[in-house]
């Protein structure tokens, strides 16, 4: 029995007053339609009609109470943090401060790797290849300096200023000055950095004699 309301006022009516009222759907709501059936049932009344308005009657109100009880839930949950939502959005890039200090400590080499890292991230193609096409050039003058024997003072400055087009130049071209980002961890590339200069340094320092 579906509402004892209906129930102690239905059990009072003819089985003619009860089918009246169970296929009135213009009049009666789905409960009380459905507690009509229930009664005609109960009194042995299996006739098809009955048979099918219990069961369309049944699956109606068991959806009604399916999509309140959804709604419910959906309204009791807490909103999404909008700061969370956009910190997942922003994408992972290595700073500009990392890439410039990698190139003064180390070479501009390693920096414009970390570049092309964060432009692929971004999927900036046409920077990707800008950068490739600088770190060439930069390459030309390392072996010139080399070539010239001109001293290592020198070659910590070519550094800077190469750190410092990475950085100030491609950077703010292809990212903007102000991107808003999540810094990627930087000790993994720094282990590897110094995996390959350290063995390298150790092959050139011993090759000329000062090992």
């Amino acid at each position: 029995m579906v509402d004892n309301i209906f129930v102690n006022r239905f059990n009072k009516m003819t089985n003619e007053e009860l089918e009246a009222i169970s296929f009135n759907e213009d009049v009666y709501t789905n409960e009380a339609r459905l507690t009509a059936t229930d009664i005609l049932k109960n009194r042995g009344l299996n006739t098809d009609g009955i048979n099918e308005t219990h069961t369309a009657l049944t699956a109606e109100l068991l959806a009604e109470k399916k999509a309140l009880l959804e709604h419910t839930l959906k309204a009791a949950s807490p909103a999404p943090d909008d700061n969370d939502t956009k910190a997942k959005q922003l994408p992972e890039l290595y700073s500009k401060t990392f890439i410039l200090s990698i190139s003064i400590l180390f070479s501009p080499i390693f920096g414009s790797i970390l570049l092309i890292s964060n432009f692929k991230k971004m999927r900036l193609k046409t920077a990707v290849n800008h950068v490739i096409y600088f770190i060439l050039a930069y390459l030309v003058i390392v072996v010139l300096i080399s070539m010239l024997g001109i001293n290592s003072n020198f070659a910590l400055i070519t550094n800077a200023i190469g750190g410092f087009v990475l950085t100030e130049y491609f950077w703010n071209t292809h990212l903007g000055k102000i991107t808003a980002y999540k810094k990627r961890d930087w000790v993994k590339p720094v282990l590897i950095i110094l995996a390959v200069t350290i063995p390298l340094t150790y092959f050139v320092l011993k090759s000329g004699g000062a090992l």
